[in-house]
């Protein structure tokens, strides 16, 4: 049985997300050391570690929305887990 579109649309959407602040909580302390370090500007400092953080989550997202783990019923498997 397959999601309908909404859900499947929400679920890449809160993954995404996830994946993103994840990924966030190591960029923030990464860029604020490039920053002091003179590396470059703090905006463009922010708009490269936010590339690479959606980057990062499309990467980990989309495999798993393109083929879905497969679950069987527990009909078939006589009700073990």
């Amino acid at each position: 049985m397959s999601w309908p579109l909404k859900l499947r649309t929400l679920s890449f959407a809160i993954g995404v997300a996830v994946v993103v602040s994840e990924v966030a909580l190591v960029a923030v302390p990464i860029g604020i050391v490039l920053w002091i370090a003179g590396a470059g500007s703090a905006v463009r400092i922010a708009e490269s570690l936010a590339a690479i953080a959606l980057g990062i989550a499309l990467v980990i997202i989309i495999p798993t929305h393109i083929r879905p783990t497969a679950t069987e019923p527990v009909s078939r498997n006589g009700g073990l887990r």
